[in-house]
């Protein structure tokens, strides 16, 4: 027999006597009892011992083999050892439960945060889509008065140059003429079409970078659309 062998049936021999004293066995109290053996070989041991002792209250109904007091004490010992096992196992069930029931209240709850983003994603998507096309509109619109201005501005200027080369002629003219009238009218004339050459290309200027701006606007919301469309699918 083996010394691992020997720890075990001493254990077991050791439960009886323990069991016979109306004390229940346990790894401590056997080990101290035995004073030596590792806890894992008693554990085994008893472990072993348990099952025997359920197939030896068995066959002491049929055939007593034990006295009167040792069967009655390991009895006890059985039933309480049963009731001990389902308590802890019912223990454990509700411990599960309810482990499986907050997991289910998770899920839930995370299944319905997700829901909600993606519907405020959405809405937030037809609402950038809603300001593209009214920004395309806009865009729209301001290159028919941007082109409407350049070609006003193109006529304002062959006008201008039109009545530069008439002023030339008017000086040159002048020199021998008496009425001097038309010429001061002339001047005067040239100079208000200078001053609004000069406003109308500053409102061109200032129409230009508003062009730009919508572009660069435009653009971003274009980006904007594009990365809530990816994040959608």
């Amino acid at each position: 027999m083996t010394k691992k062998s020997s720890t075990q049936e001493l254990a077991k021999e050791t439960a009886d006597a323990l069991l016979q004293e109306g004390v229940r066995p346990t790894q401590q109290n056997v080990r101290a009892r035995m004073g030596c053996g590792s806890i894992t070989t008693i554990n085994k041991a008893l472990n072993v011992w348990w099952q025997e002792l359920g197939e030896r209250l068995k066959v002491s109904t049929s055939h007593p083999m034990l006295p009167d007091p040792v069967a009655e004490s390991a009895s006890k010992l059985w039933l309480q050892a049963l009731a001990y096992a389902e308590k802890e196992l019912e223990q454990r069930r509700l411990s599960l439960e309810s482990e499986y029931r907050e997991k289910i209240k998770l899920i839930s709850s995370a299944s319905e945060s997700d829901h909600h983003e993606m519907k405020e994603l959405r809405a937030q998507c037809l609402r950038l889509l809603k300001e593209n096309e009214k920004c395309a509109e806009q865009k729209l619109t301001l290159q028919g008065t941007l082109f409407q201005q350049e070609n006003t501005l193109m006529a304002l200027q062959a006008k201008n140059e039109s009545l530069e080369r008439e002023l030339k002629q008017m000086k040159i003219m002048s020199k021998g003429a008496q009425d001097i009238d038309e010429y001061i009218e002339i001047q005067v004339t040239n100079r208000t079409l200078k001053e609004e050459n000069k406003r109308l290309t500053k409102q061109l200027e200032m129409l230009i970078n508003e062009k730009s701006s919508l572009q660069m606007e435009n653009m971003q919301l274009n980006a904007e659309v594009s990365a809530l469309k990816r994040g959608i699918s």
